[in-house]
């Protein structure tokens, strides 16, 4: 059923979550994952002011790279997730990787790095959720439970 599944990423532990989600749905389906992730546009027109943005997309794939090895070790070739790095508005960007990669599903965490200021989930995934026509899947963070004495 859900065989192309994007999973965007912006390295927050909710983002990580979600990839451990979108790689087990692709095992259980025998899918395939695209992990994305959204470079802020002002950040990426600074760094190519400064003659490094070849720098920062470099920067952002090592760090693509490590959240794999961290999230997926001992992954088979075969199932090495595609990466994309897009520059621009998250939701939007994420909407066109998925169109771009024929997604069937989005699987993606509930906050992102931003997520502390918002009240219920962050404004990228309630884009998302608003612009998807495909199924989206949040990944919401773990419950927390205090100890009973």
């Amino acid at each position: 059923m859900f065989t192309n599944i994007l999973c965007p990423v912006d390295f927050s532990e909710d983002s990580e979550r979600a990839l451990a989600a979108a790689l087990a749905l692709a095992r259980s389906t025998d899918g395939h994952v695209t992990l994305v992730t959204v470079v802020d546009a002002f950040l990426s027109a600074g760094a190519a002011a400064a003659g490094a943005d070849d720098a920062l997309h470099e920067q952002t794939q090592q760090e693509l790279n490590v959240l794999l090895a961290r999230c997926a070790p001992g992954l088979p070739p075969s199932r090495v997730p595609a990466v994309a790095v897009r520059t621009g508005d998250p939701a939007a960007e994420i909407m066109v990787q998925a169109e771009e990669c024929n997604a069937d599903v989005i699987v993606m965490g509930m906050r992102g790095i931003g997520g502390a200021q918002k009240l219920l989930l962050g404004s990228t995934s309630q884009h998302v959720l608003e612009r998807a026509v495909i199924p989206v899947l949040i990944v919401p963070p773990p419950i927390r439970r205090k100890d009973k004495d």
